[in-house]
C-alpha cells in the first residue's frame, strides 16, 4: 500500500536553521509564525475560531532518513523511535498544538511554533479539550 500526502499549506516561521528550533514545543510558547493555506484550501479554514487551539500535522521535510533506534538526547539510552519524540521517523509525520492568534485570507497566525520555516503541513484539525482529555 502507497500513502501519498500533498501539503495543505506552508509554515513561515522564525526558525530558518534546526538549530534554531526549541527541541520541544514547551519551550517555544511565545514563538509566533504563520500558516500560508494554499488556495484550493482556504475555504477549509472558515470557522476555525481566534484564540482557539489548532493540531497541526506537519511532514519533518528536512528529516535525514531514521533508524528504529535512537539515542535519547536526554538520557543517551537508545530507545525504539516510536517511544521518541525525534523528527526522523519511518514517515516523518509531526504535530503540535498551537494556538490561533489571528486569520485572514489564506493565513492563520499561531503561537506555540516549533517549525521550521517553509514546513509543509498536511492537515489541521481542532483541539478540544473535551476530546482530547489528558
Amino acid at each position: 500500500m502507497e500513502i501519498i500526502f500533498s501539503p495543505i499549506g506552508y509554515v513561515e516561521s522564525p526558525f530558518k536553521n534546526l538549530n534554531d528550533i526549541p527541541r520541544q514545543s514547551v519551550y517555544a510558547n511565545d514563538k509566533k509564525a504563520t500558516i500560508k493555506i494554499l488556495n484550493e484550501f482556504v475555504e477549509g479554514i472558515k470557522d476555525i475560531k481566534i484564540d482557539s487551539y489548532i493540531i497541526v500535522l506537519f511532514y519533518f521535510h528536512q528529516s535525514k532518513g531514521y533508524k528504529l533506534t535512537q539515542k535519547a538526547k536526554d538520557t543517551n539510552e537508545f530507545r525504539g523511535v516510536f517511544s521518541t519524540r525525534s523528527p526522523n521517523r519511518p514517515n516523518g509525520v509531526g504535530m503540535s498544538i498551537v494556538k490561533v492568534i489571528n486569520i485572514y485570507d489564506n493565513t492563520i497566525e499561531i503561537q506555540g511554533v516549533d517549525m521550521i520555516d517553509g514546513t509543509p503541513i498536511i492537515d489541521i484539525k481542532p483541539y478540544v479539550s473535551e476530546l482530547n482529555p489528558i
